[in-house]
């Protein structure tokens, strides 16, 4: 089982290394050079501070630039990031760590924003974690934040606190960002989010939100899946007793059947090379073997004995799962889960063929780590070839049933 999680780890390595990861841009340097280049394309979740790039795509060792060093970059009809020296509220979004102060925690940083809307008036976005601002500016108001905070209120009525909102970017945005056919009731009700945002800044520009959202560019979207997903497993158990060697035995492997269904929700970041699945599966193992323990005795030499385990489980591995484009159409991906059997019943019957006395283990929900390799075409067909950890069958201080196994999975997506 190691050797075999090398060689995928191995393999992973190699694949996730011939990947196209650079794509097409440029940067502007503090002195105000453009430089075309390649850019290792993240598709950031939380904008960053550094990038790497080649020259060339031929280059063996990409360079770096970070927000010291850049004042602009961007990758080809995908996003664009501007620096600025800049007032952001730190104030937190927690609600376990909202404060009393309706007004925005100011620091001055540095920052890279991103260009979500450009035009007349351009939308800017900066997410960090659970933070997410909203920064904008015209051709008349220079760049700035759109101010919103929550906070906590007393209610002197009640005696009583609760959650309030400083909603000043609607006043920002009547103020600057409106135009002829804008109504007081649209921005009242525009929510401080992306794509109310996003749809405003669209509007305002004379632009539709699918061609203004991030400056024209390509978005990343979230996607669920759902899948029904038969296989094969090749399994075999392991039983040991540190009390009675007669109970000592490994079983021979053996194929067995396995039906399952699977919900993957795909991040919406990271170009979705990411997602999180959960895979009931449910599985009947039956199994039995005969053979002899040796006694030490010249008159009696061997005692014959048979063992039978019946095993039927569900189980419910959930885990995260890591894409590796081909082409448009394929990609290879690797994951990992934690599976634990949320329905289980264990009997294992040890007879002794002398006398047909018979001793009794029943078992009790196991658990286990699995890694898979797999192949995805089109979202709709995928194969899978998954590794499990032993998973303990029984629960007894001296004896045990270690249930090893490799399972083929298929994978054909419903909707």
């Amino acid at each position: 089982m190691k050797k075999i999680l090398l060689l995928t780890l191995f393999f992973y390595y190699t694949i996730s290394n011939a990947q196209i990861s650079f794509e097409k841009g440029y940067f502007i340097s503090n002195s105000g050079k453009r430089t075309e280049c390649y850019i290792k394309n993240l598709d950031w979740k939380d904008n960053p501070t550094n990038f790497k790039y080649k020259t060339e795509l031929t280059d063996s060792e990409p360079a770096t630039e970070s927000i010291a060093t850049v004042q602009e970059f961007g990758i080809d009809n995908e996003s664009t990031y501007k620096r600025f020296k800049i007032k952001i509220d730190r104030s937190s979004d927690d609600l376990k760590k909202i404060s009393m102060n309706r007004n925005p925690d100011w620091r001055e940083e540095t920052i890279f924003l991103k260009v979500l809307v450009a035009g007349d008036a351009t939308l800017y976005g900066y997410t960090e974690g659970n933070t997410n601002r909203y920064f904008y500016d015209t051709k008349t108001i220079p760049t700035e934040q759109l101010i919103y905070v929550k906070f906590i209120q007393a209610d002197k009525n009640e005696g009583a606190e609760r959650i309030s909102e400083n909603n000043e970017y609607k006043q920002q945005l009547f103020r600057n960002v409106k135009s002829e056919g804008t109504t007081e009731k649209e921005i009242l009700n525009l929510k401080y989010k992306k794509d109310d945002l996003t749809e405003y800044f669209s509007k305002f520009n004379n632009i539709s939100p699918a061609s203004g959202e991030e400056n024209g560019k390509r978005t990343t979207k979230s996607q669920f899946f759902i899948k029904i997903t038969p296989g094969i497993s090749i399994a075999s158990t392991s039983m040991k007793n540190t009390a009675a060697a007669q109970f000592t035995v490994d079983l021979d492997k053996k194929m067995i059947f396995k039906i399952g269904a699977e919900a993957e929700y795909i991040l919406p970041y990271n170009k979705n090379k990411w997602s999180v699945f959960v895979n009931p599966t449910y599985q009947k193992y039956d199994d039995e073997k005969d053979y002899s323990v040796y006694t030490g005795f010249i008159s009696n030499p061997q005692i014959p004995y048979n063992v039978k385990i019946n095993h039927s489980s569900i189980q419910l591995p959930i885990g995260v799962r890591h894409y590796m484009f081909l082409n448009q159409n394929s990609k290879i991906f690797i994951n990992a889960a934690y599976s634990l059997d949320v329905s289980s019943k264990t009997d294992i019957v040890y007879t002794n063929k002398t006398d047909n006395s018979t001793v009794k283990f029943d078992g009790n929900p196991g658990k286990n780590l699995a890694f898979g390799l797999g192949y995805n075409f089109k979202n709709k067909f995928s194969a899978e070839m998954r590794f499990n950890t032993k998973n303990e069958l029984v629960n007894y201080v001296y004896h045990s049933a270690k249930y090893s196994s490799i399972d083929f999975i298929f994978g054909y997506t419903i909707f």
